[in-house]
């Protein structure tokens, strides 16, 4: 006896189809899994055997053999978890015996991992697995009930819910009625709080973040403990425009595929905020293991990955950004094949200005400028060069603690960026530049399209390029950082002012004479 049907398990964060077939034939009482790990196999077997016999449907007394393969054999099955597809191997081996109708099985996906007791549990990646039903054209998805909702979103067939085993059979069995989930309304993201105000003094640094929410800029904070470092990272999300429904589905399938979706939130509507240990590991970081896993720069994508105390990430780990930061992606290679991950984020990074957190203040500072360098040569030029924004901090004078009224209120900050992504929306679609939403993400061609100089603004940045000892990379990320600059004040030609004020972000480091 022979029987098919349908399933879906997660590989990084894409939802790969699974054919599983099961023969039962002649021969010595035999339960074997093929096409997956034999230890997860194994576990497969006492789970699947365990949940029949509690519904009432032992393993027959001979030799049932499944097989489980891709669909689409170019997408080779990296898989942490095989617990998915228990519910339907044992729905498929019910079919073999004629428990079920085979024709039930037509057309539909299954997913869920059973308990012993044959009640289903909730598994992680619903939403890329709604997208599995879509490639194998499905007309109907059962999965477990509390990964229902979330399915619905990318499911473009009637989604199911299930609770357990035996209400899986009663249902192909048409004993029993279920009516297909009704589709999820995302929730309306809550406005922005009134971050800005709490922050006292620091105008540069409010300033600077404003530059980055507007034209998605990296952003390095450096100045001594207590200046407000932290709390002006931390503002950065409620800057950033609203995320689209498109952006909310991207962010929610690669937290789903991680297990790390709130219990009751079948949508996540705000930016992302990561902001990992500087122990952190460069594989933890960017993503991989053995099978594959997101890393911190994609839960971070579309929005804030904020690295405190920079100088103290390991070198690997630092080095490992340069590629992300300049595709927005990272390709985690294998010996079978490549997995490519989505990480365009923001960076924020923030560090003190030397190992005690004191220069230039001798009073306070002892550094020599030996311990001074070796402090900034943790982090390589490279890494500095991806970085547009460089803000120097000061400490804040009590008169700015006294002041409660801060030179530009949160709503207004807010409405500035979102003028200056909105101009920047029109220009590239009406334009037809293609790759690019934010001015950050201008290639070289794009800058020389929205960023002309004219003659005595060109014959500036000549001279600023030789004074300055600037690189290419930082040059393009001045006219990028200026034509943001004047996207906030609502100019469509960029100005003297405009590029004055991008060249103090790259100006040099404390306590060294090379400039970024």
């Amino acid at each position: 006896m022979f029987q098919n049907t349908y399933s879906a398990l997660l590989s990084g964060i894409s939802g790969i189809p699974l054919e599983i077939e099961c023969f039962i034939g002649g021969g010595l009482p035999y339960f074997s899994i093929v096409g997956i790990p034999a230890g997860q196999a194994a576990s497969a077997r006492e789970r699947i055997r365990s949940a029949l016999k509690s519904c009432g449907y032992p393993l027959p007394p001979s030799r049932v053999t499944i097989n489980i393969r891709p669909v689409d054999p170019s997408q080779p099955l990296l898989a942490a978890a095989y617990e998915p597809l228990d519910l339907p191997i044992a729905l498929t081996i019910l079919a073999c015996q004629r428990h079920i109708p085979a024709a039930a099985l037509s057309g539909s996906l299954f997913v869920g991992e059973l308990g012993l007791s044959g009640a289903l549990r909730p598994v992680n990646g619903a939403l890329s697995l709604g997208y599995a039903a879509k490639r194998i054209a499905a007309n109907k998805l059962y999965l477990p009930q509390t990964n229902a909702a979330e399915a619905t979103f990318s499911a473009p067939c009637a989604v199911y819910p299930l609770h357990s085993l035996d209400q899986a059979i009663q249902v192909l069995c048409r004993r029993q009625s279920l009516p297909a989930m009704p589709p999820a309304e995302p929730a309306k993201p809550l406005p922005p709080p009134s971050f800005l105000n709490a922050i006292r003094g620091q105008d540069i640094g409010k300033r600077s973040l404003m530059i980055a929410a507007a034209g998605w800029h990296n952003v390095l904070f450096i100045g001594p403990p207590g200046c407000g470092k932290t709390l002006l990272a931390n503002s950065l999300p409620a800057l950033l425009p609203p995320l689209s429904l498109e952006q909310q589905i991207q962010i929610t399938e690669i937290y789903s595929a991680r297990g790390l979706l709130p219990a009751g939130q079948s949508l996540i509507t705000a930016r992302p905020f990561r902001s990992p240990h500087h122990s952190i590991s460069a594989t933890a970081l960017i993503g991989g293991g053995a099978s594959p896993r997101p890393g911190e720069i994609t839960l971070a994508h579309q929005g804030v990955l904020f690295l405190d105390e920079l100088a103290e990430f390991s070198h690997a780990a630092l080095e490992s950004l340069r590629q992300p930061l300049e595709e927005h992606a990272i390709v985690l290679n294998r010996l079978k094949s490549s997995l490519r991950l989505p990480a365009n984020f923001l960076l924020v990074a923030s560090m003190n200005p030397c190992p005690c957190g004191y220069y230039p203040d001798s009073a306070r500072c002892h550094c020599t400028s030996t311990r001074l360098r070796q402090y900034y040569e943790k982090i390589n030029t490279p890494l500095l060069d991806r970085i547009d924004l460089v803000v120097h901090l000061a400490p804040v004078k009590q008169q700015d603690l006294e002041n409660s009224a801060p030179a530009i209120s949160s709503a207004q900050a807010v409405r500035a960026v979102h003028r200056a992504h909105q101009a920047q929306l029109t220009r590239f679609r009406r334009r037809s530049a293609l790759g690019a939403q934010y001015n950050a993400h201008m290639n070289t061609e794009q800058i020389q399209q929205f960023c002309i100089l004219n003659e005595s603004l060109r014959s500036f940045m000549h001279q600023a390029y030789d004074h300055y000892q600037l690189s290419m990379r930082s040059y393009y990320k001045v006219l990028k950082i200026s034509r943001t600059i004047a996207d906030l004040e609502g100019s469509d030609a960029i100005q003297l002012p405009h590029l004055t004020e991008a060249l103090q972000y790259r100006l040099t480091l404390p306590g060294l004479s090379a400039t970024l």
